[in-house]
């Protein structure tokens, strides 16, 4: 019994071993491959990854540290596997990097920053460009626009308004948050880029970014990539978010940019529509991608980012791909290690138990003839003499076959047997997790 449970242990060990390795690598870098294109990705795309923070839950003390800890190393993995196996050759954030930018003051926002770009690590800074659009997260929106937060966005993180060339395409980064603003100061920067744009003849395709979604009626299917129930993108206010551009806000911005597609963010769920686009050959369609979270606590089951393929013009029009590509499903993650548990503590609780049982017979003073009764039936026939009984003389007496006993559990030492096994597993499993972590903080 002692070797069988040595090797359920040892198979325990191994077991755990390459769950974890799975589990917290392994997953991470099979996702990256199975999406994989035949075409060479260009530019990721990483909306909403709005770290958590005191205003996120409303947590503070240790339970903040742990969900944030676990939440970070989350995002963190996803991130640097990214850059690993895609090598974009651009990557442009969405908006709303920190869950509570725009309610910090100067000194915790700057420390909040720092844990961003710890967890965001560009491992090409010198070759792949990083931009940045801003969120109602980190500067608010339209007339609720934080002033001070949105100079300290410019002053830290960079412009909120960009036109970037490349790929032979110009990627319009528009704060679309500022223009909905009734006050000039707040929206003139925004403004005077979809002026210019709307005066200037598109010698490339254009490719629209806005944190927030544009206007679509009530109902529009965003199709069957998206997760939430109902199928479609709500159009609901509240403070300081609005899940959609204004109906007029959209109109102008579709009629001045002439965008070819349009991507947003925001929502955390993804949603493909198309737009009516009015030009001066007629209407053309124009796709709008909006982007998942790329954060597993984000309020929808799997966390995604976009890929987006750029073909400048050779001898074909400039074209462009988008992908939809998962994240490792962290909660389900989670699960399956909960049960693993369980069943290791069942299997080693099923072995230790059958070797913490001992037979005990039962106490009786059975007669003479029930003696020689229970002797003739175990032992087979005996030949009973005259002389004096065992008993008479003092003599033990031998036990019958068929002596009435039960078995009984010592819990103390069942107890021990489970505690010293499960703890040979776990000093092998919570080194190989530790290690998993530390990878991502050194690779």
């Amino acid at each position: 019994m002692r070797y069988n449970r040595l090797l359920v242990v040892r198979l325990l060990r191994l077991y755990w071993i390459l769950l974890l390795l799975v589990g917290e690598i392994g997953l991470y870098y099979g996702h990256a491959y199975d999406e994989a294109g035949v075409a060479p990705v260009h530019v990721a795309l990483i909306a909403d990854p709005q770290i958590v923070d005191h205003y996120s839950y409303d947590q503070t003390g240790a339970l903040l540290r742990v969900v944030e800890f676990f939440t970070d190393i989350y995002i963190r993995k996803s991130y640097n596997v990214l850059q690993t196996i895609r090598q974009p050759e651009a990557i442009v954030f969405l908006g709303d990097m920190l869950d509570g930018g725009r309610e910090w003051g100067d000194d915790q926002w700057l420390e909040e920053y720092e844990r961003y770009k710890s967890i965001f690590r560009n491992r090409s800074p010198h070759t792949v460009p990083v931009y940045d659009m801003a969120g109602n997260h980190d500067i608010g929106i339209g007339n609720t626009v934080v002033k001070t937060a949105l100079e300290r966005y410019h002053k830290y993180v960079g412009p909120t308004n960009q036109v970037v060339n490349l790929g032979g395409h110009y990627l319009i980064l528009l704060d679309s948050l500022t223009l909905e603003s009734d006050t000039p100061a707040v929206s003139a920067a925004s403004r005077q880029l979809v002026e210019r744009l709307a005066n200037e003849t598109a010698e490339k395709p254009r490719l629209l970014f806005s944190h927030v979604p544009l206007w679509r009626p009530d109902g529009t299917n965003c199709g069957p990539l998206r997760q939430s129930p109902g199928g479609s993108l709500l159009n609901r206010r509240g403070y300081q978010f609005r899940d959609q551009l204004f109906q007029n806000t959209t109109s102008y911005l579709l009629r001045s940019i002439q965008p070819t597609a349009i991507f947003s963010g925001d929502d955390h769920d993804t949603c493909t529509i198309t737009h009516p686009v009015p030009s001066k050959n007629g209407i053309r369609r124009a796709v709008e991608y909006t982007i998942g979270a790329f954060g597993w606590a984000s309020g929808v089951p799997i966390a995604s980012y976009g890929l987006l393929t750029l073909y400048p013009e050779m001898g074909l029009p400039a074209a462009h791909v988008v992908q939809n590509c998962y994240l490792p499903y962290q909660l389900g993650i989670y699960k399956v290690y909960a049960v693993s548990f369980v069943l290791s503590l069942l299997i080693v609780a099923a072995y230790c138990y059958r070797g913490s049982r001992s037979w005990h017979p039962m106490a009786c003073k059975p007669s003479d003839d029930d003696l020689a009764s229970e002797v003739s039936e175990g032992y087979g026939r005996l030949r009973l003499s005259p002389s004096p009984s065992p008993r008479a003389e003092g003599l033990p007496l031998p036990l019958p076959a068929s002596m009435p006993g039960k078995w009984q559990l010592n819990r103390a030492g069942f107890m021990l047997r489970v505690l010293l096994a499960m703890k040979s597993i776990v000093v092998v499993a919570l080194p190989t997790y530790v290690a998993c972590l530390v990878y991502f903080y050194i690779v």
